[in-house]
């Protein structure tokens, strides 16, 4: 239901109680396939008083059961206002999900506490830290029974379990959390320009990309081995921005990035120098310095880098050095 903040009190005694758009109808839908189960902060109401609310906009019966800080006595986002639900309804973590609109509250909370969470993000804000913790994203309620149905990406803690176990770096962990927070950041604009993205999709993207960095083989080299890595755990659209996602393989049909979270990581990975934000111009002259043997094999592929670099920036109505410019106000400023 919409928090209307002209008026206080109990949601069941306001002059005026509005439901979120698709609200109803995504309850119905849901309500016939999962339990339901409300939870709220709210301390001047019990879970009568909530069930009166709910009741004046016709959805009351498809909760299950309703949770506020008169039961619970702790509050969101504390792990313990989520382990006491599920004490009170003999569950474990992964048989839950959240779905919830504030960040702090809901998101975090619930994932402390090792519950999946879906953020209900209309406005499309980036998540704290350009580190978004949650497993799914939607823009509209309308969307959640749809993404149920999709697997989801993998969060944080396992992504860095898997880096772990492959032999991972500090420097190369700084590395791929530079190049997840520029992709996220990029995908957000994207998105605010109207074209269709997964700002969470290109942020695990940059993460994952460099799964296998200190794998290679002479056989095959990292991008490949993630590709496969990511394959084998279900992940298919992580494997593909990690199989396109080096600056040698641009040339080829094969290999060179098609969808737009595929092209924003590869960009992405060339704007991070280990945990700095740098031009394409900068990032390109360091790797020649760091790798003399693929020296030229990169001076090769740099008008295609720098045609792909062309094509972000066209779609986002700036420029390369504008583009560089305003990725560090977001992501070193808070701007």
């Amino acid at each position: 239901m919409i928090d209307d903040p002209r008026f206080s009190g109990k949601m069941k005694d306001w002059p005026e109680v509005k439901l979120i758009d698709g609200a109803f109808d995504v309850l119905d839908n849901l309500s016939n396939k999962y339990s339901l189960i409300l939870a709220t902060n709210a301390e001047d109401s019990n879970s009568e008083d909530i069930y009166e609310a709910l009741k004046r906009v016709k959805i009351n019966s498809f909760f299950n059961q309703i949770f506020t800080f008169r039961e619970i006595k702790t509050k969101k986002p504390e792990p313990e206002f989520f382990n006491n639900i599920l004490d009170k309804l003999q569950l474990t973590p992964n048989s839950v999900l959240m779905i919830g609109d504030d960040y702090k509250k809901d998101i975090l909370g619930a994932k402390l506490a090792g519950w999946k969470t879906i953020w209900f993000n209309p406005a499309g804000l980036p998540a704290d830290a350009h580190l978004p913790l949650h497993d799914m994203e939607v823009r509209s309620l309308k969307e959640i029974p749809d993404f149920l149905l999709r697997s989801f990406l993998p969060d944080i803690q396992t992504c860095l379990n898997w880096y772990i176990n492959l032999g991972a770096t500090h420097t190369l962990l700084a590395h791929v959390h530079n190049v997840a927070a520029i992709a996220y950041q990029i995908a957000l604009w994207f998105e605010q320009k109207g074209y269709v993205i997964n700002p969470l999709l290109a942020h695990r993207g940059g993460f994952t990309h460099d799964l296998s960095k200190l794998q290679e083989q002479s056989q095959k080299n990292h991008a490949v081995l993630a590709a496969e890595f990511l394959l084998e755990k279900n992940q298919h659209d992580l494997s593909e921005i990690a199989r396109r996602h080096l600056i040698g393989d641009l040339i080829s049909e094969e290999t060179r990035p098609q969808t737009w979270e595929e092209k924003i990581v590869n960009y992405a990975d060339k704007l991070s120098e280990g945990n700095n934000l740098v031009s394409l111009d900068e990032r390109l002259s360091a790797l020649q310095d760091r790798y003399p043997a693929f020296a030229k094999k990169i001076q090769k592929n740099t008008p295609l880098i720098k045609a792909l670099e062309l094509e972000i920036v066209n779609a986002l109505e700036t420029k390369p050095k504008i583009l560089v410019e305003d990725l560090r106000l977001s992501l070193f400023s808070g701007k």
